[in-house]
């Protein structure tokens, strides 16, 4: 157990409140179906994506390879990269889709996991495939009496010798690559459609020690971590005094018991899994010791999986020292202090602090040296474990003919140049060791559950699978076709925004008489950035009028559809509002009239009729007339009720004097404002999760906030206002009271949305599952 220090001279809670605490998704895949082995989830992501990635990662290890032989590297084909990045891309668009569909999370997390197994996994297949290339070519008798065969040989040689070095550089490239298609307009289609911008958690995915497949080559390790944590024994020395010094904050189920080997959770592991196994045994031998069996069974997150808090307890690892951090009490001064001296003093008596010194020196030194191959002999001559001579018979024997006594005389220069640095302070080496520490702690717990994770997966050919597997579901497919994922199938639905534009007219007339240019002015200030406007929400003009525009979205069925044509209705509907307010002030600046708006948006769960009037096309929808009436204005209305600063949406529905409703009852008063029907609004609750809250200082006012991406992945805030309608008796409004209809606006205030967004972002819970409730 850790006991509490009760150093702080704060309350536990001051401290506390300044961490920052990462909020993962728990991984859900106990709610698949074993599959034929009856212990793994067969999963076929098809030969779309494997081609791809084979292809890819082909091309990435043949460069190493060139490399590290010295012979001309071949240039990387931009169209293997860039079918690499469309397949993934398109594949994840549909299985979003999927998963939002069937409202699971968790099909949106195998496939992620499974893809990540799959790039991993191709790794160690192309180069066990080039290993045996070479074994064969060289045993040829071709090949011995024309003296390749000890070419091939030296090949082999070299290879065998930095597999492992070879196999982290194309790991790292091609998950760098997996993980820009990701953080790109993926996530924020994910945050849209899901509600959650990182189903499996971005620091699983790129976890370095996957990469690393466990703790990898020393010349890679140390690029991401102090050398010294590469030895299992030496990590729990580290960790040790560092979670006893934060003791007073620690969760209560962080400990240091160690569950035991058979308490570690198992792998169904199988031909294909090696890479994962293998990876495992090297974690597995590096828990032990530093994680509670609580802590690690549910991977319980904490303050202590965000690192910056422990460098910022610790006084900051960079720059002035000490500095506050998120913490502005006068106190917090002293606290760093005495825990970072606690802390030092700690690591010292357990003999670390030199190989601590040691390793930051290794990071700063070793890149310029220009040396390969000599990362742990350095790092022993920094440490004080070996001396010059010996270090000088290290560089000796090393491969690439470089001066041994240069090398050396290089070495230390730059051993002072950093030792005369700010970064070599001691107490900054604390803070950053104690981050770097806690960095690869979480690291371990998160590559564990990874591996946990994929070796639940077996990857399993889409064209071997009977058919009858399929029809009982015990197949997760993503993809069975052997072509392209289509972007967009047939349509079915769409919707129009339809917008009444009121006072062009008498601005026009203004214009001509002040001898201005209409066609210029409406050209750059409204038609041209309307078209811009069209083309980033993929809308089309159907009509486009002096009185009146017409916008479509169509909605398709293909797998790679998003599936977004009403909220993206919505945002271009919002986009429009925006442009007639920034006219506007154009026209103020002028003396000019205001232009007005109406708009209304309306959907169809069918596609629309298409005529032609030679080659112009010509659209036949129901949902135009519903637009129309949405955006219309009754003169009479408006006129009764009572819109703030001028502008806003009345909805009403009229009533005779003896309280019966008029056979077209529903009236409005829609001045730059948007209203969608209930059919819009439902398909808006498909295509995107929505936060419901509620509008104070507005009786029975409702607010839906959501995102929406546009075609090229840029996000945009959606919020949809639903009210009461009003019931209009005898000219005059009154209030239903609830009990009435019910109307939908789209907000389009700027002020409004910004303050739900800052509500929604203050809002966020503070859980490790941050899963949003509708997919509990």
């Amino acid at each position: 157990m850790i006991s509490r220090s009760n150093i702080s001279p704060l309350p536990r809670e001051v401290i506390a409140e300044g961490f920052q605490r990462p909020q993962h998704a728990r991984l859900r895949l106990d709610r698949f179906q074993r599959g034929a082995d009856n212990r793994r989830i067969d999963v076929a992501l098809g030969t779309v994506v494997t081609g791809a990635v084979e292809a890819y990662t082909s091309a990435l290890v043949r460069g190493q390879l060139q490399r590290l032989w010295g012979q001309p590297v071949s240039p990387l084909g931009e169209s293997v990269v860039e079918n690499f990045r469309a397949v993934l891309s398109d594949h994840e668009r549909a299985v979003v889709k999927g998963a939002r569909a069937v409202n699971r999370l968790e099909r949106i997390q195998l496939y992620q996991l499974s893809l990540v197994k799959l790039l991993l996994a191709s790794v160690d297949s192309e180069l066990a495939r080039l290993r045996a290339q070479l074994d064969d070519a060289r045993s040829e008798p071709a090949r011995q009496t024309s003296g390749q065969s000890l070419q091939f040989h030296q090949q082999a040689v070299t290879l065998g010798r930095n597999l492992e070095h070879v196999r982290t550089l194309v790991a790292r490239e091609l998950m760098r690559e997996y993980l820009r298609i990701e953080r790109g307009a993926l996530c924020k289609l994910r945050q849209s459609v899901l509600g959650i911008a990182w189903p499996v958690p971005e620091s699983m995915l790129g976890n370095p020690l996957l990469q690393l497949d466990g703790v990898g080559d020393s010349r890679d390790f140390y690029l991401v971590y102090p050398l010294l944590l590469r030895d299992a024994g030496l990590v729990r020395q580290a960790a040790v005094p560092l979670l006893e010094t934060f003791a007073d904050w620690m969760p209560d189920f962080v400990t240091l018991e160690s569950p035991a080997d058979g308490n570690l959770p198992s792998l169904a592991v199988g031909p294909g899994d090696q890479p994962v196994s293998r990876c495992m045994v090297e974690i597995g031998a590096r828990i032990q010791g530093l994680f509670g069996k609580q802590e690690l069974d549910g991977c319980a997150m904490s303050w202590l999986d965000h690192p910056d808090n422990a460098e910022n307890l610790l006084g900051g690892g960079r720059g002035d020292w000490p500095r506050h951090g998120p913490w502005l009490h006068s106190a917090v001064d002293r606290l760093q202090r005495d825990l970072n001296k606690k802390l030092s003093s700690a690591l010292n008596n357990a003999g670390l602090m030199r190989a601590i010194g040691a390793s930051y020196e290794l990071q700063a030194v070793y890149p310029q040296t220009r040396l390969a191959g000599a990362e742990v002999p350095l790092f022993d001559f920094l440490g004080g474990s070996l001396g010059r001579r010996a270090l000088l018979k290290r560089l000796e024997a090393l491969d690439g003919g470089a001066d041994p006594a240069a090398a050396l005389r290089r070495i230390e220069d730059l051993r002072r140049a950093y030792r005369t640095g700010q970064g070599a302070d001691k107490r900054q080496l604390v803070a950053r060791f104690a981050a770097d520490v806690l960095r690869f702690r979480r690291d371990l717990k998160l590559a564990w559950h990874a591996c946990s994770a994929m070796g639940r997966v077996r990857l399993v050919s889409d064209e071997g699978v009977p058919g009858s597997e399929y029809d009982d579901h015990r197949v997760q497919i993503f993809c069975r076709r052997n072509a392209a994922v289509e972007t967009a199938g047939s349509v079915v639905g769409h919707v129009i925004v339809r917008a009444e534009i009121r006072g062009i007219a008498r601005i026009t007339s203004q214009m001509s008489e002040r001898s201005l240019d209409p066609a210029a002015h409406f050209s750059r200030h409204f038609y041209d950035p309307l078209t811009r406007l069209a083309e980033q929400f993929g809308a089309r003009k159907v009509v486009v009028e002096s009185d009146a525009l017409i916008l479509s979205l169509l909605e398709h069925s293909g797998e790679g559809a998003e599936g977004l044509a009403v909220a993206r209705g919505c945002c271009v509907a919002a986009k429009l509002i925006e442009l007639t307010d920034r006219m506007n002030a154009e026209h103020a600046r002028l003396g000019l009239r205001h232009m007005e708006l109406g708009v209304g948006v309306a959907y169809a769960d069918e596609p629309p009729t298409f005529l032609y009037d030679h080659a112009r096309r010509v659209t036949i929808s129901p949902a135009i007339q519903r637009a129309r009436s949405l955006s219309s204005c009754h003169p009479l209305l408006r006129t009764t009720c009572s819109l703030p600063g001028g502008r806003g949406l009345c909805v009403a529905s009229q009533v005779d004097e003896e309280g019966d409703a008029e056979p077209d009852d529903m009236v409005r008063c829609n001045v730059n404002a948007i209203e969608i029907d209930a059919a819009a609004f439902t398909q808006l609750n498909v295509e995107i999760v929505l936060r419901r809250l509620r509008q104070r200082g507005t009786k029975a006012a409702i607010l839906y906030a959501g995102y929406c991406t546009d075609v090229k992945g840029e996000n945009h805030w959606l919020l949809v206002r639903e009210r009461d309608v009003a019931l209009w008796i005898g000219a005059k409004l009154h209030d239903a009271g609830g009990q009435g209809r019910r109307f939908f606006e789209v907000v389009s205030d700027t002020r409004l949305i910004e303050r739900v967004r800052r509500k929604l972002a203050a809002d966020e819970p503070a859980e490790t599952d941050s899963t949003p409730s509708d997919w509990r």
